[in-house]
């Protein structure tokens, strides 16, 4: 014993109450935070496996709803931010008959270029064009969707020329546009 003490305590004593005490906490504080890293890893694995499985489905409501948690998500990485505000710009710009084929080649491109940027950052090796020229959607299921989309086309041309015939019927005038859709000839003419 060589005489430093500090509240009664020898010095190894000390070290010794302390490691018991501060150990634990110690160790949990770091379990926490392994914890809460894996945890955002894999919200963050969740988003890129729907966004990979539909990335050629975009009306796909997990598509949809990928893309709407990648601000919460990835709202700190920069180039995954930079590529969601590339691919929010290209969806945002309406199709119009003149420059279809151009704006759907860049969607798709941008969309591309979203997920591997997500990738990217998660740490996988997936190359943009692997992305560009795999994945798969049967060609019963993508006629399933445009049958789908039609019937829902239809369905709402059809309320359309009841909601018409009805006010028509009423003695309501109808404008010379809504007297064309449902096929009633120009009374001008």
């Amino acid at each position: 014993m060589n005489g430093d003490t500090f509240l009664g305590l020898e010095l190894y004593e000390l070290l010794t109450l302390l490691g018991i005490i501060v150990g634990p906490i110690v160790a949990v504080l770091i379990t926490l935070w392994i914890d809460g890293r894996r945890k955002d890893r894999d919200q963050k694995l969740t988003i890129l496996r729907m966004l990979l499985a539909t990335r050629h489905v975009p009306a796909d409501p997990s598509f949809q709803l990928a893309i709407n948690l990648i601000p919460v998500e990835f709202g700190r990485n920069r180039s995954v931010m930079d590529a969601y505000k590339e691919f929010i710009e290209a969806i945002n710009v309406s199709l119009d008959g003149v420059n279809d084929e151009r704006i759907v080649k860049n969607t798709e491109t941008k969309t591309i270029r979203l997920v591997f940027e997500i990738a990217r950052s998660l740490g996988f090796g997936i190359r943009e064009t692997d992305l560009q020229t795999t994945g798969y959607a049967s060609s019963g299921w993508a006629e399933r969707e445009r049958l789908l989309m039609d019937s829902q086309k239809a369905m709402r041309d059809v309320a359309t020329q009841l909601m018409l015939q009805t006010r028509l019927n009423a003695g309501a005038q109808l404008s010379l546009e809504e007297r064309r859709y449902i096929g009633i000839p120009d009374e001008s003419q």
